[in-house]
Protein backbone atom coordinates (compact mmCIF):
# COMPACT_ATOMS: atom_id res chain seq x y z
CA UNK A 1 0.00 0.00 0.00
CA UNK A 2 1.51 3.53 -0.78
CA UNK A 3 0.49 6.77 0.57
CA UNK A 4 0.50 10.04 -1.61
CA UNK A 5 1.39 12.18 0.59
CA UNK A 6 0.85 16.23 -0.29
CA UNK A 7 1.06 19.83 0.85
CA UNK A 8 -1.25 21.92 -0.87
CA UNK A 9 -0.94 21.62 -3.98
CA UNK A 10 2.32 20.10 -4.24
CA UNK A 11 2.71 16.62 -5.06
CA UNK A 12 5.22 14.46 -3.37
CA UNK A 13 6.57 10.95 -4.42
CA UNK A 14 4.66 8.14 -3.51
CA UNK A 15 5.94 6.35 -0.23
CA UNK A 16 5.34 2.71 0.56
CA UNK A 17 3.55 2.67 3.79
CA UNK A 18 5.29 -0.32 5.45
CA UNK A 19 8.78 -0.33 3.92
CA UNK A 20 9.02 3.38 3.57
CA UNK A 21 10.61 2.92 -0.44
CA UNK A 22 9.61 5.76 -2.92
CA UNK A 23 9.48 4.00 -6.32
CA UNK A 24 12.50 4.23 -8.21
CA UNK A 25 14.78 6.20 -9.55
CA UNK A 26 13.65 8.79 -6.45
CA UNK A 27 14.40 6.03 -4.44
CA UNK A 28 18.30 5.29 -5.51
CA UNK A 29 18.38 9.41 -5.50
CA UNK A 30 17.27 8.76 -1.41
CA UNK A 31 19.71 6.12 -0.64
CA UNK A 32 22.52 7.97 -2.12
CA UNK A 33 21.18 11.17 -0.24
CA UNK A 34 20.89 8.83 3.32
CA UNK A 35 24.26 7.28 2.82
CA UNK A 36 25.83 11.07 2.22
CA UNK A 37 24.49 12.44 5.49
CA UNK A 38 25.22 9.40 7.24
CA UNK A 39 28.35 8.26 6.46
CA UNK A 40 30.18 9.73 9.72
CA UNK A 41 27.43 8.75 11.86
CA UNK A 42 27.86 5.10 10.55
CA UNK A 43 31.78 5.55 11.30
CA UNK A 44 31.24 6.49 14.69
CA UNK A 45 28.45 4.03 15.30
CA UNK A 46 31.13 1.35 14.27
CA UNK A 47 33.66 2.71 16.35
CA UNK A 48 31.93 3.06 19.11
CA UNK A 49 30.10 -0.42 18.82
CA UNK A 50 33.59 -1.79 18.57
CA UNK A 51 34.64 -0.15 21.80
CA UNK A 52 31.74 -1.10 23.89
CA UNK A 53 31.64 -4.63 22.80
CA UNK A 54 35.28 -5.18 23.31
CA UNK A 55 35.23 -3.10 27.00
CA UNK A 56 33.43 -5.41 28.38
CA UNK A 57 35.70 -8.04 28.20
CA UNK A 58 35.80 -6.86 31.67
CA UNK A 59 32.85 -7.76 32.60
CA UNK A 60 33.77 -11.22 31.19
CA UNK A 61 37.09 -11.58 34.10
CA UNK A 62 34.89 -10.28 36.58
CA UNK A 63 31.79 -12.62 36.39
CA UNK A 64 32.45 -15.25 34.03
CA UNK A 65 36.30 -15.41 34.63
CA UNK A 66 35.52 -20.01 33.47
CA UNK A 67 34.23 -19.07 30.05
CA UNK A 68 36.52 -15.55 29.49
CA UNK A 69 38.34 -17.62 27.00
CA UNK A 70 35.64 -18.64 24.53
CA UNK A 71 33.91 -15.18 25.30
CA UNK A 72 36.99 -13.58 24.57
CA UNK A 73 37.54 -15.06 21.01
CA UNK A 74 34.02 -13.81 20.47
CA UNK A 75 34.56 -10.20 21.28
CA UNK A 76 37.88 -9.96 20.30
CA UNK A 77 38.90 -12.68 17.41
CA UNK A 78 35.27 -12.52 15.84
CA UNK A 79 33.62 -9.21 16.19
CA UNK A 80 36.40 -6.77 16.91
CA UNK A 81 37.98 -7.55 12.94
CA UNK A 82 34.74 -7.60 11.47
CA UNK A 83 34.04 -4.04 13.10
CA UNK A 84 37.65 -3.07 12.02
CA UNK A 85 36.96 -4.73 8.27
CA UNK A 86 33.30 -2.55 7.87
CA UNK A 87 34.56 0.12 9.29
CA UNK A 88 37.51 0.51 6.34
CA UNK A 89 35.06 -1.02 4.20
CA UNK A 90 33.28 2.57 4.37
CA UNK A 91 35.96 4.58 2.74
CA UNK A 92 35.53 2.33 -0.61
CA UNK A 93 32.93 3.20 -3.50
CA UNK A 94 31.24 -0.57 -3.71
CA UNK A 95 30.27 -0.03 0.06
CA UNK A 96 27.82 2.21 -1.27
CA UNK A 97 25.82 -0.55 -3.15
CA UNK A 98 26.15 -3.05 -0.22
CA UNK A 99 25.83 -0.56 3.25
CA UNK A 100 22.00 -1.50 4.20
CA UNK A 101 22.78 -5.07 4.10
CA UNK A 102 26.73 -4.87 5.68
CA UNK A 103 25.58 -2.40 8.54
CA UNK A 104 22.65 -5.31 9.16
CA UNK A 105 25.08 -8.09 8.98
CA UNK A 106 27.30 -6.61 11.44
CA UNK A 107 24.15 -5.74 14.15
CA UNK A 108 23.69 -9.24 13.29
CA UNK A 109 26.48 -11.08 14.17
CA UNK A 110 27.39 -8.71 17.57
CA UNK A 111 23.74 -9.82 18.54
CA UNK A 112 24.10 -13.42 17.93
CA UNK A 113 27.50 -12.84 19.58
CA UNK A 114 25.81 -11.87 22.21
CA UNK A 115 23.38 -14.82 22.50
CA UNK A 116 26.20 -17.43 22.00
CA UNK A 117 27.91 -16.01 25.21
CA UNK A 118 24.73 -16.54 27.18
CA UNK A 119 25.12 -20.06 25.64
CA UNK A 120 28.38 -19.86 27.08
CA UNK A 121 28.40 -18.18 30.62
CA UNK A 122 26.38 -20.81 33.26
CA UNK A 123 24.67 -19.83 36.24
CA UNK A 124 23.42 -15.81 37.34
CA UNK A 125 25.79 -14.52 35.47
CA UNK A 126 23.71 -15.17 32.19
CA UNK A 127 21.81 -12.44 33.45
CA UNK A 128 24.21 -10.32 32.91
CA UNK A 129 24.97 -10.82 29.59
CA UNK A 130 21.31 -10.54 28.41
CA UNK A 131 21.36 -6.36 28.84
CA UNK A 132 24.07 -6.36 26.12
CA UNK A 133 20.66 -7.44 23.83
CA UNK A 134 18.79 -4.18 24.67
CA UNK A 135 22.14 -2.66 23.51
CA UNK A 136 22.70 -4.54 20.42
CA UNK A 137 18.65 -2.79 19.68
CA UNK A 138 19.50 0.51 20.53
CA UNK A 139 22.38 0.52 17.84
CA UNK A 140 20.50 -1.46 15.58
CA UNK A 141 17.42 0.64 15.74
CA UNK A 142 18.72 4.10 16.57
CA UNK A 143 21.94 4.80 15.16
CA UNK A 144 23.55 2.72 12.84
CA UNK A 145 21.20 4.35 10.42
CA UNK A 146 19.84 0.86 9.16
CA UNK A 147 16.49 0.97 6.98
CA UNK A 148 13.74 0.00 9.21
CA UNK A 149 13.20 -2.83 6.42
CA UNK A 150 16.35 -4.25 7.02
CA UNK A 151 16.47 -3.27 11.15
CA UNK A 152 13.26 -5.63 11.72
CA UNK A 153 14.51 -8.07 9.98
CA UNK A 154 17.83 -8.32 11.92
CA UNK A 155 16.02 -7.60 14.91
CA UNK A 156 13.87 -10.90 14.79
CA UNK A 157 16.39 -13.19 13.66
CA UNK A 158 18.16 -12.19 16.94
CA UNK A 159 15.03 -12.81 19.07
CA UNK A 160 14.34 -16.07 17.41
CA UNK A 161 18.44 -17.19 18.05
CA UNK A 162 17.39 -16.48 21.62
CA UNK A 163 14.34 -18.22 21.62
CA UNK A 164 16.10 -20.94 20.35
CA UNK A 165 18.86 -21.13 22.70
CA UNK A 166 16.73 -20.24 25.97
CA UNK A 167 13.63 -23.00 25.24
CA UNK A 168 15.33 -25.32 23.34
CA UNK A 169 18.87 -25.68 25.29
CA UNK A 170 19.23 -23.78 28.67
CA UNK A 171 15.37 -24.23 29.60
CA UNK A 172 15.19 -21.16 32.01
CA UNK A 173 12.66 -21.22 35.10
CA UNK A 174 9.25 -19.89 33.30
CA UNK A 175 9.19 -16.16 35.37
CA UNK A 176 12.46 -15.80 34.01
CA UNK A 177 11.93 -16.48 30.39
CA UNK A 178 8.49 -14.15 30.77
CA UNK A 179 10.51 -11.35 32.72
CA UNK A 180 13.32 -11.93 29.57
CA UNK A 181 10.47 -12.31 26.86
CA UNK A 182 8.47 -9.28 27.94
CA UNK A 183 11.57 -6.74 28.05
CA UNK A 184 13.35 -8.14 25.04
CA UNK A 185 10.18 -8.75 22.76
CA UNK A 186 9.36 -5.03 23.68
CA UNK A 187 12.41 -3.18 23.45
CA UNK A 188 12.18 -4.63 19.72
CA UNK A 189 8.99 -3.60 19.23
CA UNK A 190 9.98 0.29 20.81
CA UNK A 191 13.56 -0.20 18.64
CA UNK A 192 10.86 -1.07 15.68
CA UNK A 193 8.52 2.49 16.46
CA UNK A 194 12.05 4.43 16.48
CA UNK A 195 13.49 3.58 13.34
CA UNK A 196 10.17 3.49 11.53
CA UNK A 197 9.82 7.22 12.84
CA UNK A 198 13.82 8.44 12.07
CA UNK A 199 13.31 6.33 8.62
CA UNK A 200 10.36 8.25 8.05
CA UNK A 201 11.67 12.22 9.08
CA UNK A 202 14.17 11.22 7.33
CA UNK A 203 12.48 10.85 3.72
CA UNK A 204 9.90 13.40 4.41
CA UNK A 205 12.95 15.64 4.90
CA UNK A 206 14.51 14.42 1.65
CA UNK A 207 11.05 14.48 -0.39
CA UNK A 208 10.48 18.27 0.95
CA UNK A 209 14.42 19.13 0.11
CA UNK A 210 13.71 17.68 -3.17
CA UNK A 211 10.61 19.43 -3.94
CA UNK A 212 12.01 22.91 -2.65
CA UNK A 213 15.07 22.22 -5.16
CA UNK A 214 12.28 21.40 -8.17
CA UNK A 215 10.53 24.19 -7.12
CA UNK A 216 13.64 26.72 -6.85
CA UNK A 217 14.33 25.18 -10.16
CA UNK A 218 10.92 26.21 -11.40
CA UNK A 219 11.55 30.04 -10.14
CA UNK A 220 14.82 30.18 -11.73
CA UNK A 221 13.85 29.28 -14.99
CA UNK A 222 11.00 31.62 -14.70
CA UNK A 223 13.30 34.23 -13.42
CA UNK A 224 15.55 33.53 -16.91
CA UNK A 225 12.86 33.26 -19.65
CA UNK A 226 11.32 36.52 -17.81
CA UNK A 227 14.29 38.09 -18.18
CA UNK A 228 15.06 37.01 -21.52
CA UNK A 229 11.66 38.31 -22.61
CA UNK A 230 12.71 41.61 -20.41
CA UNK A 231 15.50 41.62 -22.81
CA UNK A 232 13.72 41.49 -25.62
CA UNK A 233 11.58 44.03 -24.53
CA UNK A 234 14.15 46.39 -23.85
CA UNK A 235 15.28 45.77 -27.29
CA UNK A 236 12.08 46.65 -28.69
CA UNK A 237 12.51 49.87 -26.26
CA UNK A 238 15.40 50.97 -28.04
CA UNK A 239 15.31 49.82 -31.22
CA UNK A 240 13.37 51.76 -33.89
CA UNK A 241 10.57 49.25 -35.19
CA UNK A 242 11.13 50.40 -38.98
CA UNK A 243 14.79 50.89 -39.30
CA UNK A 244 16.28 48.65 -36.91
CA UNK A 245 18.53 51.43 -35.86
CA UNK A 246 18.31 53.02 -32.39
CA UNK A 247 15.34 55.47 -31.38
CA UNK A 248 14.98 59.06 -30.28
CA UNK A 249 14.70 57.81 -26.72
CA UNK A 250 18.31 55.98 -27.49
CA UNK A 251 19.63 58.71 -28.78
CA UNK A 252 18.85 61.22 -26.05
CA UNK A 253 20.51 58.77 -23.60
CA UNK A 254 23.61 58.52 -25.58
CA UNK A 255 23.86 62.63 -25.98
CA UNK A 256 24.17 62.64 -22.33
CA UNK A 257 26.64 59.66 -21.62
CA UNK A 258 28.85 61.12 -24.43
CA UNK A 259 27.92 65.15 -23.18
CA UNK A 260 29.62 63.77 -19.72
CA UNK A 261 32.52 61.68 -21.10
CA UNK A 262 33.54 64.67 -23.00
CA UNK A 263 33.34 66.94 -20.04
CA UNK A 264 35.25 64.66 -18.03
CA UNK A 265 38.29 64.33 -20.92
CA UNK A 266 37.94 68.21 -22.38
CA UNK A 267 37.39 66.50 -25.60
CA UNK A 268 34.81 68.13 -28.59
CA UNK A 269 31.26 66.47 -29.45
CA UNK A 270 29.88 66.71 -32.53
CA UNK A 271 26.17 66.07 -33.44
CA UNK A 272 25.14 65.63 -37.45
CA UNK A 273 21.25 66.32 -37.93
CA UNK A 274 20.28 64.60 -41.65
CA UNK A 275 16.13 65.32 -42.74
CA UNK A 276 15.47 63.56 -46.46
CA UNK A 277 14.74 66.13 -49.17
CA UNK A 278 11.33 66.29 -50.03
CA UNK A 279 10.21 63.46 -48.29
CA UNK A 280 6.60 64.34 -47.99
CA UNK A 281 6.38 64.55 -52.07
CA UNK A 282 8.16 60.88 -52.10
CA UNK A 283 5.59 59.31 -50.06
CA UNK A 284 2.71 61.04 -52.08
CA UNK A 285 4.28 59.79 -55.07
CA UNK A 286 5.63 56.48 -54.47
CA UNK A 287 3.09 55.54 -51.18
CA UNK A 288 3.59 54.68 -47.96
CA UNK A 289 5.79 51.25 -48.57
CA UNK A 290 8.31 52.56 -50.47
CA UNK A 291 9.25 55.65 -48.41
CA UNK A 292 8.93 53.00 -45.42
CA UNK A 293 11.59 50.93 -47.94
CA UNK A 294 13.72 54.03 -48.67
CA UNK A 295 14.03 55.42 -45.06
CA UNK A 296 15.46 51.65 -44.09
CA UNK A 297 17.64 52.21 -47.01
CA UNK A 298 18.80 55.84 -45.99
CA UNK A 299 19.35 53.95 -42.27
CA UNK A 300 21.80 52.04 -43.21
CA UNK A 301 23.62 54.61 -45.42
CA UNK A 302 23.76 56.64 -42.30
CA UNK A 303 24.64 54.00 -39.65
CA UNK A 304 27.05 52.71 -42.40
CA UNK A 305 28.97 56.32 -43.10
CA UNK A 306 29.91 56.80 -39.26
CA UNK A 307 32.30 54.43 -38.61
CA UNK A 308 34.39 55.00 -35.66
CA UNK A 309 33.66 52.43 -32.27
CA UNK A 310 32.45 55.69 -30.85
CA UNK A 311 29.89 57.32 -33.64
CA UNK A 312 26.08 56.23 -32.27
CA UNK A 313 23.67 56.56 -35.19
CA UNK A 314 19.73 56.80 -34.66
CA UNK A 315 16.60 57.42 -36.03
CA UNK A 316 15.44 61.14 -35.05
CA UNK A 317 12.06 61.41 -35.97
CA UNK A 318 10.17 60.50 -39.22
CA UNK A 319 12.39 61.13 -41.84
CA UNK A 320 15.19 62.90 -39.62
CA UNK A 321 18.54 60.83 -38.42
CA UNK A 322 20.95 62.16 -35.97
CA UNK A 323 25.04 60.83 -35.80
CA UNK A 324 27.02 61.46 -32.62
CA UNK A 325 30.03 61.68 -32.81
CA UNK A 326 32.70 62.09 -29.84
CA UNK A 327 36.36 63.60 -29.73
CA UNK A 328 35.45 64.70 -33.24
CA UNK A 329 36.05 68.91 -34.26
CA UNK A 330 34.87 70.99 -37.12
CA UNK A 331 36.84 69.61 -39.51
CA UNK A 332 35.75 65.39 -38.97
CA UNK A 333 31.76 66.41 -38.19
CA UNK A 334 32.35 67.93 -42.04
CA UNK A 335 33.91 64.83 -43.80
CA UNK A 336 31.62 62.41 -41.90
CA UNK A 337 28.54 64.64 -43.27
CA UNK A 338 30.16 64.73 -46.99
CA UNK A 339 30.27 61.06 -46.66
CA UNK A 340 26.49 60.84 -45.85
CA UNK A 341 25.53 62.80 -48.71
CA UNK A 342 27.53 61.18 -51.21
CA UNK A 343 26.11 57.86 -49.92
CA UNK A 344 22.51 58.64 -49.89
CA UNK A 345 23.15 59.63 -53.41
CA UNK A 346 24.68 56.65 -54.70
CA UNK A 347 22.17 55.10 -53.51
CA UNK A 348 20.35 56.18 -56.75
CA UNK A 349 16.58 55.75 -55.11
CA UNK A 350 14.44 57.59 -58.14
CA UNK A 351 12.38 60.81 -56.68
CA UNK A 352 10.46 62.10 -59.59
CA UNK A 353 9.13 64.72 -56.82
CA UNK A 354 12.36 65.83 -55.42
CA UNK A 355 13.09 69.43 -56.30
CA UNK A 356 16.77 69.04 -55.98
CA UNK A 357 17.54 65.83 -58.27
CA UNK A 358 15.97 63.23 -59.72
CA UNK A 359 17.05 60.39 -56.75
CA UNK A 360 16.52 61.20 -53.07
CA UNK A 361 19.25 63.60 -51.42
CA UNK A 362 19.44 64.46 -48.13
CA UNK A 363 20.56 67.62 -45.72
CA UNK A 364 22.44 67.47 -42.88
CA UNK A 365 23.01 70.20 -40.29
CA UNK A 366 26.46 69.55 -38.08
CA UNK A 367 27.33 71.32 -34.61
CA UNK A 368 30.72 70.68 -32.70
CA UNK A 369 30.99 72.19 -29.13
CA UNK A 370 33.29 71.70 -25.89
CA UNK A 371 30.75 70.18 -23.31
CA UNK A 372 31.11 71.70 -20.10
CA UNK A 373 29.03 71.64 -16.53
CA UNK A 374 27.62 74.57 -17.34
CA UNK A 375 25.93 73.80 -20.60
CA UNK A 376 23.62 71.19 -21.52
CA UNK A 377 23.49 69.04 -25.00
CA UNK A 378 20.38 70.76 -25.90
CA UNK A 379 22.54 73.62 -26.68
CA UNK A 380 24.26 71.50 -29.53
CA UNK A 381 21.00 70.05 -30.72
CA UNK A 382 19.80 74.09 -30.99
CA UNK A 383 22.92 74.81 -33.10
CA UNK A 384 22.57 71.40 -35.38
CA UNK A 385 19.37 71.57 -36.04
CA UNK A 386 19.82 75.56 -37.07
CA UNK A 387 22.61 74.18 -39.03
CA UNK A 388 20.07 71.84 -40.91
CA UNK A 389 17.80 74.24 -41.26
CA UNK A 390 20.14 76.69 -43.13
CA UNK A 391 20.81 73.68 -45.41
CA UNK A 392 17.32 73.43 -46.74
CA UNK A 393 17.21 76.59 -47.25
CA UNK A 394 20.39 77.59 -49.48
CA UNK A 395 18.60 74.49 -51.61
CA UNK A 396 18.65 71.13 -49.70
CA UNK A 397 21.31 68.05 -50.66
CA UNK A 398 24.00 70.23 -48.78
CA UNK A 399 26.24 70.06 -45.30
CA UNK A 400 26.29 73.14 -43.48
CA UNK A 401 28.36 72.98 -40.51
CA UNK A 402 28.37 75.79 -37.47
CA UNK A 403 31.27 77.83 -37.24
CA UNK A 404 33.54 77.83 -33.83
Amino acid sequence: MKSDLTTGDVQKPPIHSFTLSFDPPVEEEFMDDFLEKSLGQVRLTIIAGALFYSGFGILDAVVAPAAMKTLWAIRFAGFLPISALLFLLTYFRPFRRVWQGALSLWCLIGGLGIVGMIGVVRGEAQHSYYAGLIMVYIVLYTWSRVRFIWATLTGWLIVAAYEILTLGFLHFPAPVMWTHNFFFIGSNFLGMLACYSIERYARTDFMMARLLREEQEKVRLANQELNERNEELKGLAEIDDLTKIPNRRMFEQELKRGWRRMVRTSRPLTLLLCDVDNFKAYNDTYGHQAGDECLVKIARAVQGSARRPGDYSARYGGEEFAVILQDTGIEGAQHVAERICHTVRTLTIPHTGSTVAKHVTISVGAATIQPTHEREPEALVRKADECLYQAKGEGRDRVVVAKA
